[in-house]
């Protein structure tokens, strides 16, 4: 009788022995993929803002000769805020 337990408890042990290269799928619970966030929109409307003002720029600087211009720098504006903009959405991105 006690032999039989103790046989039974070796095999126990053995079939229990951790392994570092087994990967067992059913202990550990399952990964559902985050939900991407909502920002498609917002991306593309700074992208959008971004062209315009780098576009109105390049147009204000041609028709000016390199001059100073209000719709240059206006221009001007409007694209480095859209940059800032995406680079602000990109990190809050990272973050989540």
């Amino acid at each position: 009788m006690l032999a039989g337990f103790i046989v039974e408890a070796e095999v126990r042990s053995v079939v229990l022995m951790s392994d570092p290269y087994r990967i067992d799928t059913y202990d550990q619970p399952a990964r559902t993929p985050r939900p991407r966030p909502r920002r498609s929109g917002l991306r593309a409307l700074l992208w959008v803002l971004t062209v315009a003002g780098a576009s109105v720029n390049l147009v204000a600087n041609f028709a000016a000769r390199g001059e100073l211009t209000l719709p240059g720098l206006a221009g001007g504006v409007v694209g480095a805020a859209g940059i800032a903009g995406l680079i602000v959405l990109y990190v809050a991105g990272r973050r989540s």
